[in-house]
């Protein structure tokens, strides 16, 4: 700026009387959505008082020029900044594709009550540009790409450019217009922008690279999966990524073909047709095979077999819980006869011997004790014995078994007396009946 201002005294200086003008740049190419800036510094004849100066657009013979701010368009998009009384410069902001005009200035001035006014043309020709993104036709995965971020007209300034791939700025060591992609990868597809370095917001349209290759990550598939038998019907697929897509698909058992297409179906397959198979996919790149998978085929009969033998084990499992279940209920009735037989017979004893095995179960707390249950039948009991209230004793001897030498104490013998008598009166029946415990020691 202070160059401008030092370059217009010196015109000053040395034409005097004359009108002179000087812009600081006829051509201007200009970003669009960016802000510009068109100088002008100029000399008018001495004695001459400006009265009025502005900028104005595309001037024509016999038109009276009409100031830019009161333009259609141009409102609020236009500053006039003053340095001094012989620079003159305009700002204009948002630059759009209609602002492609020439921008001349207007001098209104007068002179001993005169008036006089200069337009200093040629002025600035405005040409407005946006960013755009060129990449080559075919992009082959290894090789190397390059994509230019390309204007309609060399931007005026010497830029910084920037780049983004999917919304995000790309980490680059330079700041020219190109982006080198060496080497390419299948990674490297997407949608690119690039910008000029402080109008981050204003990028190019978006510029989608796609990048070829051949087929990659092929594999191969069986359905069902799981065990085949004999008879069934099988399907086996061959996939794969690749770009352009696959265009021919060939299919191996061992070294043999069997097949060209993406699937191959064996219907009522036998065990002929056990063994390892694999695909291979080829597109105009390339093409690549798949690993091999290994196809078993199990006959009928064996299956069958196997079936049987299953469910036998199924039965015989079903039959010893059955078994198991019976023999346990068995046991818990037997011991519970055992616990109350003495309950029901005529006149029951029961005499263990010291020497006799008995059932944990059953017997767990019995020591070497002996019991004698005696129970009189309701029917048979006379009249006599109904009227006697009397205690029926029954005497029992202890007895040892002389044999058993290691019993370091004396056995207790119990006699339980039980008097039943259907015919009984109420009141008699309320009283309680006699029951005699002797012991013998």
């Amino acid at each position: 700026m202070f160059q401008l201002l030092l370059f217009s005294q010196l015109m000053i200086l040395t034409l005097g009387n004359k009108w002179s003008k000087n812009y600081n740049q006829e051509n201007l190419c200009a970003l669009k959505g960016s802000t510009v800036i068109m100088n002008l510094t100029y000399t008018h004849p001495t004695g001459l008082t400006v009265k009025d100066r502005f900028w104005i657009i595309n001037p024509a013979p016999g038109k009276e020029p009409t100031d830019l701010r009161n333009e259609p368009g141009y409102s609020g998009r236009v500053q006039y900044l003053e340095h001094g009384q012989n620079h003159f410069s305009l700002r204009l902001s948002d630059v759009k594709e209609t602002d492609e005009h020439m921008y001349c200035v207007r001098v209104l001035g007068e002179k001993k009550r005169t008036k006089d006014k200069y337009l200093f043309y040629p002025g600035v020709t405005l040409t407005v540009t946006e960013l755009r993104v060129e990449t080559p036709e075919n992009v082959v995965e290894g090789n190397k790409t390059v994509l230019v971020c390309n204007t309609t007209c060399s931007l005026s300034e010497t830029p910084a450019f920037i780049w983004y791939k999917n919304d995000r700025l790309i980490d680059t060591k330079n700041s020219n217009n190109t982006l080198t992609l060496q080497p390419t990868k299948a990674g490297d597809a997407g949608r690119y922008n690039c910008a000029v370095r402080g109008y981050d917001l204003l990028r190019s349209p978006a510029r989608t690279l796609s990048v070829r290759y051949r087929p990659k990550n092929v594999s191969v598939s069986i359905s069902p999966s799981g065990e085949i038998v004999e008879g069934s019907s099988v399907t086996l697929t061959c996939s794969s990524d690749a770009n352009p897509p696959v265009q021919m698909y060939k299919w191996f058992k061992g070294t043999t073909s069997v097949g060209n297409e993406k699937t191959m179906n064996i219907s009522k397959i036998s065990s002929e047709d056990s063994g390892e198979y694999k695909c291979k996919c080829s597109n105009e790149i390339g093409y690549q095979y798949s690993n091999s998978v290994t196809l078993n085929v199990v006959g009928a009969e064996s299956t069958v077999q196997r079936a049987v033998v299953a469910v036998s084990i199924v039965c015989l499992l079903i039959i010893f819980v059955i078994l198991t279940v019976v023999l346990l209920r068995k046991k818990k009735m037997y011991c519970w006869s055992v616990e109350h037989t003495g309950a029901h017979g005529n006149i029951a004893v029961q005499s263990l011997a010291h020497d006799a095995p008995q059932s944990n179960s059953c017997l767990a707390d019995q020591n070497e004790d002996q019991y004698a249950n005696i129970a009189y039948p309701r029917k048979a009991m006379s009249s006599a014995v109904r009227s006697s209230e009397q205690a029926l004793y029954a005497d029992v001897q202890k007895q040892r078994d002389k044999k058993v030498k290691n019993h370091q104490e004396e056995g207790v013998l119990y006699t339980t007396v039980n008097i039943s008598s259907s015919h009984r009166p109420k009141a008699e029946t309320a009283e309680q009946h006699s029951v005699i415990y002797s012991s013998v020691k």
